[in-house]
């Protein structure tokens, strides 16, 4: 029995959202897969070869991570003593769908491989932490809520970034695929579109990590709220455009807010030189849109592609930029829930 859960980029309203505002992520054709087989009698093994890990834990390790999970003071004061332990990101959720829900891992084996370009804002541990968490549930033939699966979902993210809010958008997208919108507010929500955005990833090198952008856009909003909470609600009048011009199937407009995006977050300070690059190469030869995706400081951008798409492509490869084409998503590892 295997999950696929879709990788995901960012279309519109990045760092807006930390502060309340709306914004849109995509579900991709590229997949994590958690693929389960029997275990050793007594034990729950996970097993990642492209890692070469290959974990076996018992019920009484089980119980004894579960009890230091739910008791911890701080996430890195319950990483860091077990730092060494490199599946626990998927030991912890296995814990708590044990401990919480009545899930029994024991005597299964849970395979992990992924598709997904690592470290390249794709969402992929989010995507891994996913499909073992649905393949858990599916094999234990135990109806969950979708809030509890992302919830629990989410503690993979919580170990690998040692952040209690990680995850919120990566994992949902990758859990229901296609086109999610997001806000603290009203949480996430799949759109009921069937829209195909043919997008185009451009890898633009080395970034800096989503804590460090997060904290230069924190340190901006404290020295000059007003100014930073204007660019804020630009940013989600755009993620509202944008969403209107997905269920209109307007790319053209779509393509236009992607642009503007990209020029209030570089007001944020977040852009980078290459990235700024990809966008402005990417427009001088005809994509409808393009902007960075993620955190910033570096690593991805992403563009919408028109009728010169091929143009776009290789200008940008002959510019050096690794590129990788991708479609949406529509189906995310929910959908095998009902398999």
């Amino acid at each position: 029995m295997m999950v696929m859960a879709p990788g995901v980029v960012k279309l519109l309203g990045e760092h807006a959202v930390v502060y309340g505002r709306l914004s849109l992520a995509v579900g991709i054709n590229i997949y994590a897969k958690a693929s389960v087989h029997r275990a050793r009698a007594g034990f729950f093994e996970i097993e990642m070869p492209e890692l070469k890990i290959d974990t076996a834990l018992t019920r009484d390790d089980i119980d004894a991570l579960y009890k230091s999970y739910k008791s911890k003071k701080s996430m890195s004061g319950y990483v860091k003593p077990r730092k060494t332990e490199r599946a626990l990101p998927f030991a912890t959720i296995a814990a708590r769908l044990f401990n919480e829900f009545g899930i029994d891992p024991i005597g299964k084996r849970i395979r992990l491989v992924s598709g997904i370009p690592v470290q390249k804002g794709l969402a992929s541990s989010a995507a891994l932490s996913t499909a073992f968490t649905v393949a858990l549930v599916r094999s234990s033939k135990t109806k969950l809520k979708d809030s509890d699966i992302i919830d629990v979902a989410r503690d993979g993210e919580r170990v690998i970034h040692l952040n209690e809010n990680a995850g919120r958008i990566d994992v949902s997208t990758s859990f229901y695929g296609g086109i999610t919108a997001f806000s603290t507010e009203s949480g996430a929500k799949k759109e009921k579109v069937d829209v195909d955005l043919d997008l185009l990833v451009i890898d633009t090198g080395p970034k800096k990590s989503t804590a460090e952008t997060v904290g230069h856009v924190a340190l901006l909003y404290k020295k000059n709220r007003r100014n930073t909470s204007a660019i804020f609600d630009r940013i989600h009048g755009i993620s509202e455009r944008g969403l209107d011009a997905i269920r209109n199937a307007d790319m053209d407009l779509l393509g236009n807010l992607m642009y503007d995006n990209h020029e209030l977050l570089k007001k944020l300070g977040v852009s980078s030189k290459g990235l700024d690059l990809a966008v402005k190469t990417a427009r001088e030869h005809g994509a409808r849109g393009a902007k960075l995706s993620g955190g910033g400081g570096g690593g991805i951008a992403i563009a919408l592609l028109g009728r010169n798409k091929k143009q776009v492509t290789s200008v940008l490869k002959r510019q050096g930029f690794k590129v990788l084409r991708i479609k949406v998503s529509k189906t995310g590892a929910r959908d095998y829930l009902r398999h």
